[in-house]
């Protein structure tokens, strides 16, 4: 019976081993998982940053052609009254 001690003691330390082998393999894959998270975080914020830059030049070019679009509505009524004016003008002369 006096190798039953040392044999426990020769499992106990390989067991110990092979859960601490297991233990540093999980962490490296999770390593690895939060790596790719990471990364993956990353890309999206350039996604995001690049959306949110386009929503705002879209914006800006929505209220610059809104803008544009009632100067020239404002034009072509002076247009129309000009044309008007010449219109009566024209028929008071003889």
């Amino acid at each position: 019976m006096g190798t039953q001690p040392n044999d426990l003691a020769i499992l106990l330390t390989s067991v110990k081993e092979s859960l601490e082998l297991e233990m540093h393999s999980v962490s490296d894959k999770i390593d690895t998982v939060i790596n790719r998270f990471d990364i993956q975080s990353a890309r999206l914020e350039r996604q995001g940053s690049l959306i949110q830059t386009g929503s705002r030049w879209t914006t800006r070019m929505n209220e610059w052609a809104e803008k544009v679009d009632s100067e020239l509505e404002q034009k072509d009524k002076q247009i129309m009254a000009l044309g008007e004016r010449i219109e009566k003008l024209e028929k008071r002369i003889p």
